[in-house]
């Protein structure tokens, strides 16, 4: 049922990412990119915008709810969708660029995890492709998300979010209680999330390990440096 208020709450972010992801496959690739992989795709608002781009666009996402969702959003597009898990997804050939938006790579609960996807990624990708994606920081892990709590009304729907910062095991625990009306009557659905953070420094060494060559931080996705207050790295993989 998160799913109902997914695109309303991140919705304005889907243009500028996918601005971003196009800038990147012209910055840093050096084939043309054609295909691209959307991993971890949620409900295809950016999959749907790049597939508009001229990409043929395959979606990987865990969640039957979200795709489901990614369906309706990409109806009459070149997209194929699969539900399948981003440490065990396997396509039917390869890309040349794969993004991975939204911090979804900091659902994975170890270095081993994110190495393992991360080789997958490589193991798809033509030579000469790039990967984007973007991980949280320690600055929004500690100074944004914390022990805060946030709560997100559209419409007769409510979606509240907590949070809990676990500064020894570098994990933060995220308490979702969605309640959602129809014809007048509520139902509320509860879900608990775990993110990991990963410092620049271990992502990059495990790109490494999984062939990638090359690696881009950036602060923003304007490509401005990383900075000790900026709340997400974004990161160019090549």
């Amino acid at each position: 049922m998160i799913e109902i208020i997914y695109d309303t709450v991140n919705g304005d972010q889907y243009a500028p990412y996918a601005s971003f992801a196009k800038k990147c496959f012209e910055k840093h690739s050096d084939i043309p990119v054609k295909e691209v992989l959307d991993l971890g795709c949620g409900t295809g608002g950016i999959t749907a915008l790049l597939a508009d781009m001229g990409y043929d666009m395959v979606g990987v996402d865990i969640s039957p709810e979200m795709l489901m969702c990614a369906r309706e959003n990409t109806y009459g597009k070149d997209v194929l969708l699969l539900n399948q898990d981003m440490r065990s997804f396997e396509l039917y050939g390869t890309v040349q660029g794969i993004i991975c938006s939204f911090d979804t790579l900091n659902y994975l609960s170890s270095e081993e995890e994110l190495l393992k996807t991360l080789s997958l990624c490589r193991l798809y990708m033509e030579k000469g492709g790039v990967m984007v994606c973007d991980i949280n920081s320690l600055y929004r892990y500690e100074k944004v998300y914390g022990d805060n709590s946030f709560v997100y009304e559209v419409d007769e729907d409510m979606l509240v979010w907590q949070n809990a910062w676990d500064s020894k095991t570098e994990k933060c625990s995220f308490y979702l209680t969605m309640f959602a009306e129809e014809d007048g009557v509520y139902s509320r659905e509860d879900e608990t999330t775990l993110q990991t953070y990963f410092s620049a420094e271990s992502f990059a060494s495990c790109a490494r390990k999984a062939g990638f060559t090359q690696i881009f931080v950036y602060g923003e996705k304007d490509f401005s440096s990383l900075t000790e207050t900026n709340e997400k790295m974004y990161i160019v993989l090549k």
